[in-house]
């Protein structure tokens, strides 16, 4: 499955709510806490593919997911669109994953906590994610079964006229990943 996506940043979050709850079919409250695994290179830096652990709840029902993503960035306009192959699948116990994981050399990267408020609206989700420190973001994506060229721009038109709808400027679009934003929040705090 091929997702694509975009997120930004948020100001007034009750106000999107509302909008949001005029505009789509709002679906549920989700906690996500993810841990990342990674190889270091021989300079002791992160490679870039990273293996995802998730732990997800909704509605008192939990569950554990490994996903990896193969990451592709396409930008028009200054604008950051993602476009990922997503490879995912329910795990029963994360200890027995991670202490393979650790056995082959992969090392915890980063940890990333989302509290996600989630609607539908036609082909697309639309989640309002609070993600500590870095404050409150709308994602929008779209999930094909297909990835063209075609394709990609008919859902980046789609991604847009989404959050023009929710009444986002797109200066407001974010092209940074969390885990750079919260990369860079660490290093921050640690100077302070």
């Amino acid at each position: 499955m091929t997702e694509i996506e975009l997120k930004a940043r948020v100001q007034d979050r009750d106000a999107l709510i509302k909008k949001l709850n005029s505009l789509a079919d709002f679906k549920g409250h989700i906690i996500r806490n993810d841990e990342y695994f990674g190889l270091k290179n021989s300079d002791g830096v992160f490679l870039k593919n990273k293996i995802r652990i998730r732990k997800e709840s909704c509605d008192g029902s939990e569950k554990i997911l490994l996903t990896y993503k193969h990451k592709e960035e396409h930008i028009k306009d200054k604008n950051l669109m993602e476009v990922n192959d997503e490879k995912e699948c329910i795990i029963s116990d994360d200890a027995a994953l991670k202490t393979f994981l650790k056995d082959f050399g992969f090392e915890l990267s980063l940890k990333k906590h989302k509290d996600v408020l989630l609607w539908t609206y036609e082909e697309a989700s639309l989640e309002l994610c609070s993600v500590p420190p870095l404050g409150d973001f709308l994602e929008i994506e779209i999930l094909s079964p297909e990835d063209s060229p075609k394709i990609r721009e008919a859902a980046r038109k789609k991604l847009e006229e989404i959050l023009s709808l929710c009444g986002i400027p797109e200066d407001r679009i974010e092209n940074r990943y969390y885990s750079d934003m919260l990369r860079e929040a660490a290093a921050e705090d640690s100077k302070a």
